[in-house]
């Protein structure tokens, strides 16, 4: 059966006037919405993974293992470790048998053993990856979080200690990765430290001391600290990141959301920008000659525009998420948000990169 519209009335025919407005109306409003969205934009939200079980608390820096294809991440508050799987983002497996309050991850041996700095009992566990066995446990001072891994030298640097041992100072452990023990320990006049990076070239190791408003310089020759830069304006920098190339030390600071731009060679400044408040990841890009940083305001990515010159090229909405991992042979980004106030649930989002 046909249906048909019925012909309006003469009294009630449309002014040509009046169409040609609705159009332009229709227009105005299609060429906002386009102008919105970025042309060529450099992430683009794929999908999200729902994590109805966990609600709340916030989640640490992400581990890829890219032979298994299995992403993992630390739920501080759940006391968990998500798996997921690659590059889809399937959540495969919610692990709690393995550690109290879950930081830093680290994975060694091929991904068959993943290491947990536990702020929640103060030590790091080794734990197996195929049966999620506990094998090892290594002592630390309390509440151990942020790390680096040297794979050149096989050492995992991860800071404990500080304020929660009522000390004004912190240490950097290093901890064999070869026999999973402790070799040695620097001292860092701070009461919390946050993220690491490693030049390589200068066998320098880099730690912001949060508390103090300052980045502490380590030769990891002499396993001394050397230098303290203390950089203006910055409040509570966490986020890190290091371009080799350039010779460039990025900086995060929580609170305002700035970007400081250090020439790591001497610790000065070259250049600020306004960036997401609480910033807790921070990639550099060397292809792309792109920054991600990500906070609980969002996604910024940032561009290098010229010699010295960042700019903003996107915002990305995050729900909130702040910790995030970029994996190029796979041309993904992974950020993971908690249930709360921009998100009705937990999930990790998954975005292509180009």
């Amino acid at each position: 059966m046909d249906f048909f519209l019925p012909r309006p009335s003469p009294d009630h025919q449309p002014k040509q006037t009046t169409i040609r407005l609705l159009a332009l109306a229709c227009c105005c409003v299609a060429s906002t919405a386009i102008a919105k969205i970025p042309l060529n934009a450099p992430l683009t939200v794929l999908s999200t993974t729902p994590l109805p079980q966990v609600t709340g608390g916030d989640f640490d820096h992400f581990a890829a293992d890219l032979s298994r294809a299995r992403l993992y991440v630390p739920a501080e508050k759940y006391r968990s470790i998500e798996v997921f799987q690659l590059p889809n983002g399937e959540h495969l497996a919610s692990v709690k048998t393995v550690a109290k309050s879950p930081h830093k991850i680290l994975l060694a041996n091929g991904g068959k053993k993943l290491l947990i700095a536990d702020a929640g009992d103060s030590n790091v566990r080794v734990v197996d990856t195929t049966s999620f066995r506990v094998d090892k446990v290594i002592p630390l001072e309390p509440e151990p979080d942020s790390g680096v891994a040297d794979r050149k030298s096989g050492i995992f640097y991860v800071g404990n200690g500080g304020a929660q041992s009522r000390r004004d100072s912190a240490y950097i452990s290093m901890i064999s990765l070869a026999n999973d023990a402790v070799v040695g320990r620097i001292d860092v006049p701070a009461g919390q430290l946050k993220a690491m990076v490693i030049d390589h070239a200068t066998q320098r190791l880099f730690v912001n001391m949060r508390d103090k408003n300052e980045v502490g310089v380590i030769d990891l020759n002499t396993r001394k600290l050397t230098n303290i830069w203390h950089v203006p304006g910055p409040g509570r920098n966490s986020a890190m990141a290091f371009d080799p190339k350039s010779g460039r030390l990025f900086i995060g600071s929580r609170n305002p959301g700035k970007l400081f731009v250090l020439d790591a060679s001497d610790g000065s400044v070259i250049q600020t920008l306004g960036i997401v408040n609480i910033s807790d990841d921070m990639t550099f890009d060397p292809q792309h000659r792109r920054l991600y940083v990500t906070g609980a305001a969002g996604l910024d990515v940032v561009k290098e525009a010229g010699p010295d010159n960042y700019v903003i090229e996107q915002h990305v909405d995050t729900l909130g998420g702040k910790t995030s991992i970029y994996i190029p042979s796979l041309n993904r980004f992974y950020v993971v948000h908690t249930k709360g106030p921009q998100a009705a649930e937990a999930g990790l989002q998954v975005m292509s990169v180009r």
